[in-house]
């Protein structure tokens, strides 16, 4: 079968390798998948230039979602069920061996991409909104990166809480688009300063809840723009991305802010993180009742595909480098 190696960190066009291998026996509790399409994610732009941590030793295959038909099972799957799964890296495969527990049935009538999305940004943006932090009908709520996947997951799930949704974005295009998915004050942080948007619209209220996979500025902001009882939940660090050496890198570290716990108690605010890889890794029951409750969002239509784009194996650089341009809506998908 056919697999991606990161054999190189830095830029996309070197850093990939194509190599054919065996295709992998599924230990007891696992299920082989065979790949019908795999997910990009922004944690594979930070892997491929050497700034994820939990990323394993090169030569590796990066990864983390699938969508694809059940090739072979110990557990209760059946042969040709159509199905999508979290991987612990390995994603980017002609087929994958995943753990029975993060491997789940899909209809067939759900598009490719939008499955997709389902296993990591729809998994996150619950997470985020429906368990660690709860969101109350009419609340301000800020979204950056709105137009991204995990960002068009969580503007479709505040407005099933009627909250009130900012959502911050860097083209006119994905201003169009976010009013589409029902953002109900778009903001296009390139030619606008976003903190005053924010003000501008709430007058004398503050935003209940930040949404944050940037990081750096925008955690520190963000924290300012909290009302008493707000909540800063951050999920990513795109801005880390944009460092191009250890000094620019340390600079957007500082700019996360410094924040102490007698701070927080005063101003009545909470600071959330989320990684979905622990959640997986360490209360496996909790991934499965979150992906549940996104299957079936999406089969009752509460949820719909909306964004992103599709790329073949051989354009894997070119998808690469749109995601970190940060040029792109929706989830993005590759297939072989």
């Amino acid at each position: 079968m056919k697999s991606v190696y990161i054999v190189k960190y830095g830029i996309s066009s070197r850093a990939f390798e194509i190599r054919q291998v065996a295709i992998p026996h599924p230990k007891e509790n696992e299920v082989l998948i065979k790949v019908e399409a795999f997910g990009l994610n922004f944690a594979d732009v930070m892997a491929r230039r050497g700034l994820y941590r939990d990323f394993p030793p090169l030569p590796a295959v990066p990864g983390y979602d699938v969508v694809g038909r059940v090739a072979s099972s110990s557990s209760d799957f059946k042969e040709g069920e159509r199905v999508i799964a979290l991987t612990r890296f390995g994603g980017y495969a002609e087929y994958v061996a995943a753990d029975s527990r993060a491997v789940f049935r899909i209809p067939e009538t759900f598009p490719t991409n939008f499955a997709a999305s389902l296993a990591t940004q729809y998994c996150t943006a619950y997470y985020a909104c429906m368990e660690a932090s709860k969101v109350y009908e009419g609340e301000n709520i800020l979204v950056h990166a709105a137009a991204g996947g995990v960002g068009t997951a969580l503007v479709q799930l505040l407005k099933l809480r009627k909250a009130i949704v900012i959502g911050t974005c860097s083209t006119q295009e994905k201003v169009n688009y976010l009013k589409s998915l029902g953002v109900d004050y778009p903001i296009n942080y390139s030619s606008h300063d976003y903190k005053t948007e924010v003000k501008r619209i709430l007058g004398r209220k503050k935003i209940d809840t930040v949404y944050d996979s940037l990081g750096g500025k925008f955690i520190r902001d963000g924290m300012k723009l909290l009302s008493p009882g707000g909540k800063m939940v951050c999920f990513g660090g795109a801005e880390l991305g944009s460092a191009n050496n250890i000094f620019s890198r340390m600079i957007k570290i500082i700019q996360f802010g410094f924040y102490h716990p007698g701070i927080l108690m005063m101003n009545s605010k909470s600071l959330i993180g989320i990684n979905m890889l622990r959640i997986a890794d360490h209360k496996p029951e909790i991934l499965q009742h979150v992906m549940k409750e996104v299957i079936s969002l999406a089969e009752k239509k509460m949820i719909v595909p909306a964004g992103g784009k599709d790329y073949s194996i051989t354009q894997l650089a070119e998808a690469h480098d749109a995601l970190e341009s940060g040029k792109t809506i929706g989830k993005l998908i590759v297939k072989f």
